[in-house]
């Protein structure tokens, strides 16, 4: 990821904290009178074993208090790694964290599960994010910029162009990225969706109708796009658009969200949550080979299908992702994507992305981290 020029943060970030809402060690007690010391040899003794003792006490009392939290994931690349990567190497027990993963294969499921309660801080892709402007969740933690959604079809169904699709049935997974570039991919085409036969799909229905083909056309991303290639045949299936090709109108970042319910209620375990994800962030950068193997494990998927999204997919370090969440960047990302919500009738209306766009937590995060 190409870095931008920093300056400005803290300026910048006062309005976005706004909007959002939002330990010492005791000190020890040290009056107990000693012992009378006979000999120098046993005052030294002494003195070495309280010197331990201290220490020891010291170091137990600054450990953060345990907290058992429920994750969710999605079983991709973009969905799990910064959860893996923690997990392996022990960040999240660092900050006092127990995670037990849930995993969702889609935005507006997990969402569902985290309002009901069911579940505690989770990872969506941006197709899912008009539901933080209507306030059910809010972003806290934007991790990469995806280019992995794309609208595929197959060289018998004769479509070779976004203007062929007038007529033709596509399936697509509401609310998620990948219907986001169908109505894009539309829209370049000149088309709208009554141009087109939409039927609803989950990912696992969109490949099977695609493979089947019962459908002309689907939006997808990975694995589930390395799964259509590899059963159909590299050869035979045709890249109609991705989401790459609308970044210079828009930034499509995946990211975490929390509910503003747990997020009040907790504002030390957003912290210790957001500072694990940083430290997560530097080893995936300094480890990809070992990323993708660990996720690759944890979804049982072919490695080289989640190497393949790995490196179709724009991953911050903890540098960067501070840059971006304090510096404005990331909030005009939301403002545009909200904007698009609007046009496609997800949302009525914009709201200020500082009522549900929260940086605070990975601010205090990093400055503790890199301090």
């Amino acid at each position: 990821m190409k870095k931008l020029p920093v300056g400005l943060l803290t300026v910048m970030l006062c309005g976005i904290l706004a909007g959002c809402s939002g330990e010492g060690v005791p000190k020890q007690n040290t009056d107990t009178k000693a012992p009378e010391i006979t000999t120098e040899a046993r005052q030294q003794t002494e003195a070495a074993a309280a010197e331990m003792t201290d220490g020891a006490e010291t170091t137990e009392s600054s450990k953060p208090e345990t907290v058992k939290l429920r994750v969710a994931y999605h079983p991709n690349f973009g969905g799990n790694n910064l959860y893996i990567t923690a997990e392996k190497n022990g960040f999240f027990e660092e900050e006092g964290l127990v995670v037990e993963p849930v995993k969702f294969t889609a935005g507006p499921q997990e969402i569902a599960a985290m309002v009901a309660g069911d579940v505690d801080i989770g990872y969506i892709g941006h197709g899912a994010t008009f539901l933080a402007v209507q306030r059910q969740v809010n972003v806290f933690l934007t991790e990469f910029l995806g280019n992995g959604d794309e609208l595929l079809t197959y060289k018998e169904s004769g479509i070779t162009s976004l203007e062929d699709l007038k007529g033709k049935t596509i399936a697509t997974a509401p609310g998620t990225s990948g219907e986001t570039v169908l109505k894009l991919a539309l829209e370049k085409a000149g088309l709208s969706r009554d141009d087109v036969k939409i039927v609803n799909m989950d990912a696992a229905g969109m490949v099977a109708a695609i493979v089947a083909k019962k459908v002309d056309a689907c939006t997808l991303w990975p694995p589930q796009t390395s799964e259509v290639r590899k059963t159909m045949g590299e050869e035979n299936v045709v890249k109609l658009a991705s989401i790459g090709d609308f970044r210079d109108q828009f930034a499509f970042p995946g990211h975490w969200v929390v509910t503003p319910k747990f997020m009040d209620a907790h504002p030390d375990v957003m912290v210790r949550f957001s500072r694990a994800m940083l430290k997560a962030m530097d080893y995936r950068k300094e480890h990809p080979e070992e990323t993708a193997e660990n996720v690759a494990e944890f979804i049982d998927a072919p490695l080289d299908g989640v190497a393949a999204e790995m490196n179709n997919i724009d991953l911050f370090d903890a540098d960067y992702c501070y840059q971006v969440m304090t510096d404005g960047t990331a909030a005009k990302w939301y403002d545009a994507l909200q904007n698009l919500y609007v046009q496609d009738g997800k949302v009525e209306k914009t709201v200020p992305v500082a009522e549900w766009f929260c940086p605070q937590f990975a601010k205090e995060a990093y400055e503790s981290y890199h301090k």
